[in-house]
């Protein structure tokens, strides 16, 4: 007996086992801590990306939400859709809290522990803390829209009409006043059209085409003399300065078929009519859509309906739309040195881009739209960053771009 227990005390085999055994225990513990804390860590920044989401997303409904009441279902609503009910997890407090125009939302949750218990013995607690405020800057934007011939096919007119539509009544929605986001439509093709409201205007030329008098005129205008085509405009232009009037390329019952500016304004439902009027014809000239994006942001020239391009209250803003190439302007193919009846739509890029710098120079930031055709490099080169430009490649995508681009001028942001 005496041997056999000298040999068991000797013996070594799977002595390593029991030993790995026993340590399993306390490693099996932290083990599961470890799970537990790291499960709670991606608990409290849901939570936080929850209260970013009410903030960002309440604050856009407070002209409409009158009561304290409504503010705290509406934010304790958004808060829900971004933070749904989990197993495990309790929302133990949600304290929404607006003061003028600034939005805060903090909200608590209790994390039930697994094995973790063990070492904390209640549930651990996970916070989020958000504050979001209107930016304080007014916007003032101009909508630049082609309204030529291509924008007939492919369902994209109809598209426009309606993501336009939808981008005027987002903005009515994130800001507390109208006032603080004014709007202006300029439709474009080769031309763009000023009604014929203005036909004794000093800054008007009918000799520098000669295709109409101020009797004949029906509101069409054509690029102004170069330089000045792609210039910000002057307080009196005159002279090389003016703007030509010209014969509309087309006309229907006497009317012509390109639907008038709008300058800046507040009347939605009345820019709404509008864009529901454009009707699609005519040759592409980007460059004057990007020029009387300028005459809309700016107080001078024929349209004198902006605020100072040097008053930093105010956020100017273009958003340029086409669905083509270049393909006609004043000058045609002349520019290159080439013959009347040749064109070259690298030289009217040219002029497109110079319009672009001189808009983004004066503090314009502008948003670019290429719908299924166009030159993705000049429109790249004229949006104020990568991310604005936006290459749309059906009419359907048209609604969304117009949703992103609205997400990117709402003047909200985060705070804390």
């Amino acid at each position: 007996m005496t041997r056999l227990f000298d040999r068991f005390r000797r013996d070594r085999s799977g002595s390593v086992a029991v030993i790995l055994a026993l340590a399993m225990i306390p490693l099996t513990f932290l083990v599961g801590a470890g799970v537990d804390y790291a499960r709670s860590a991606g608990i409290r920044a849901k939570l936080q990306t929850a209260t970013d989401a009410a903030v960002l997303a309440v604050i856009r409904e407070l002209p409409a939400l009158k009561t304290d009441a409504d503010f705290r279902l509406r934010a304790r609503a958004f808060f829900d859709a971004s933070f749904p009910t989990q197993k495990g997890v309790i929302v133990t407090s949600f304290t929404p809290v607006r003061a003028g125009t600034q939005v805060t939302v903090n909200a608590t949750a209790q994390v039930d522990m697994t094995l973790g218990r063990l070492m904390h013995p209640g549930p651990l607690q996970v916070s989020g803390s958000s504050q979001a405020m209107s930016g304080g800057k007014r916007l003032e934007i101009a909508l630049v829209l082609d309204n030529t011939g291509s924008m007939n096919s492919s369902g994209k007119l109809p598209a426009l009409k309606q993501a336009a539509k939808d981008f005027l009544s987002y903005l009515d929605k994130v800001v507390v006043n109208r006032d603080d986001a004014k709007v202006a439509l300029i439709p474009f093709s080769t031309q763009v059209n000023l009604g014929t409201d203005v036909t004794d205007a000093s800054w008007l030329s009918y000799k520098a085409i000669g295709t109409v008098t101020e009797k004949t005129w029906k509101g069409c205008i054509i690029d102004r003399d170069q330089p000045y085509d792609v210039q910000l405009p002057n307080a009196e232009p005159s002279g090389a300065g003016a703007y030509p009037a010209d014969k509309c390329v087309s006309v229907l019952n006497g009317k012509p078929t390109l639907t008038a500016i709008r300058p800046l304004s507040t009347n939605y439902p009345a820019l709404a009519s509008a864009i529901d009027s454009m009707t699609a014809g005519g040759d592409t000239n980007v460059t004057i859509g990007v020029a009387w994006g300028m005459e809309a942001l700016t107080p001078y020239g024929p349209l004198k309906a902006a605020a100072s391009l040097t008053d930093d209250r105010v956020s100017k803003i273009m958003i340029v739309l086409t669905d083509g190439l270049n393909t006609d302007n004043r000058w045609d193919g002349v520019c290159m040195g080439k013959g009347r009846l040749e064109r070259s739509s690298s030289c009217i890029d040219a002029r497109t881009i110079a319009a672009c710098s001189a808009a983004k120079s004066a503090g314009i930031t502008i948003y670019t739209v290429r719908v299924i055709d166009g030159n993705t490099s000049m429109l790249k080169s004229c949006a104020t960053k990568d991310g604005f430009f936006y290459n749309v490649i059906s009419a359907n995508d048209l609604k969304p771009a117009f949703q992103s681009i609205g997400s990117s001028i709402a003047q909200f942001r985060l705070t804390q």
